[in-house]
C-alpha cells in the first residue's frame, strides 16, 4: 500500500502540473518533453544507482510494444483530454483505471482479495467512481461528450490495461528494468507522433513552460517507478488500488487553481476513497 500511496503522489502531482503546461504550450509539446525528460531521469537513476537492467526476449520485446501502443496513445489522449477538459473530472475518470487493472490481476494472476483489503479495494473503487461523475451534469444529459470526457475514457481503458502489464512484468524483471522498458516505448509512441504533428508545436514556448512541462515527466515516471516496485513486492490489485488516490491532488488543485467546483457526490467520493485506503492500511496492503 505505501508504494501505491507513493505512485498516487507523483501521478497526483503530474496530473496537475499537465494541466498548467498544456493550456500554456500544447499537449503535444508538453508530452514530448515530460516523456523525454521522464526516461532520461530514470536512465541516470539507474546509472547513478547501479540498479540492475533485465531485457530478456520475450518480454522486453512486450513491455516495449504494449508502452508504446497503449501506453504512448493512453498518454496523448489523457494529456489532451487535460488541455481541453477540466482537470477536476477529467482526472478522476482516468483514475477509474484501477478496476480494469485489479480485475485483470484477479482473474489472470489469481491475487485473492479477503477481509479488509477486500473491503479496501471496493470502497477505494467505489469512491473513485463517486469522484468520477459530476450529477449535476448526468440529470441533465448535457456535457457528457463534452471537452476531454471521451479522451478521459479512451485513457482509463488504455491505463487499466498498461498498468497491469507494468506491474505484471515488474515482478520476473524487477521494477527497473520494467519501468526504463515500458517508459522507453512510451516516450517512443509519444515523440513519433510529435515528429507528425510538429506543426502543432509553438515554436517558443519559453523556458518556464518547458520547466513544467519537465517536472511533469520527472513527477510522472516517479509515480510509474513506485507502482512498479509495489507490484513486485505485493499485489498488483492493491497497488492499482491505493495507487488511485492520486484523484485527490488534482481535484484539490482545479479546486484552488482553476476555480472548479465539484459535486457533492464528488466530495463524498473522496470522504469513501479515504476510507478504502484506510481499510486497505488495515488489511495489511
Amino acid at each position: 500500500m505505501f508504494y501505491g500511496l507513493a505512485a498516487a503522489l507523483g501521478w497526483g502531482f503530474a496530473d496537475l502540473t499537465t494541466a498548467i503546461s498544456a493550456r500554456r504550450i500544447g499537449s503535444l509539446l508538453t508530452n514530448a518533453v515530460a516523456q523525454s525528460a521522464g526516461l532520461v531521469a530514470l536512465a541516470g537513476l539507474m546509472l547513478a544507482a547501479g540498479l540492475p537492467f533485465r531485457a530478456p526476449f520475450p518480454e522486453a520485446v512486450f513491455l516495449v510494444a504494449s508502452g508504446c501502443l497503449i501506453g504512448g496513445v493512453g498518454y496523448l489522449m489523457f494529456y489532451r483530454a487535460l488541455e481541453l477538459g477540466p482537470i477536476a473530472l477529467v482526472s478522476p475518470i482516468v483514475a477509474a483505471y484501477a478496476a480494469i487493472t485489479i480485475v485483470l490481476a484477479v482473474v489472470i494472476l489469481h491475487e485473492a482479495l479477503v477481509g479488509f483489503a477486500l473491503a479496501g479495494v471496493v470502497l477505494t473503487l467505489v469512491g473513485v467512481l463517486l469522484t468520477s461523475a459530476d450529477v449535476r451534469v448526468l440529470r441533465t444529459g448535457g456535457g457528457l461528450m463534452d471537452g476531454g470526457i471521451p479522451l478521459a475514457l479512451g485513457a482509463m481503458v488504455l491505463f487499466g490495461f498498461g498498468a497491469f502489464f507494468l506491474g505484471r512484468y515488474s515482478q520476473p524483471l524487477g521494477w527497473s528494468s520494467a519501468v526504463l522498458l515500458a517508459r522507453g516505448g512510451i516516450a517512443l509512441g509519444v515523440l513519433v507522433a510529435a515528429a507528425i504533428g510538429r506543426g502543432g508545436i509553438p515554436r517558443h514556448a519559453g523556458a518556464r513552460n518547458l520547466g513544467i512541462a519537465v517536472a511533469v515527466g520527472l513527477g510522472d515516471v516517479a509515480g510509474m517507478a513506485f507502482f512498479a516496485r509495489g507490484s513486485e513486492v505485493g499485489q498488483v490489485s492493491v497497488t492499482s488500488a491505493a495507487s488511485a488516490a492520486f484523484i485527490l491532488i488534482p481535484v484539490i488543485g482545479g479546486l484552488m487553481l482553476f476555480k472548479e467546483r465539484p459535486a457533492p457526490n464528488q466530495i463524498l467520493g473522496i470522504v469513501v476513497l479515504g476510507a478504502g485506503l484506510v481499510m486497505l492500511g488495515l488489511g495489511g496492503g
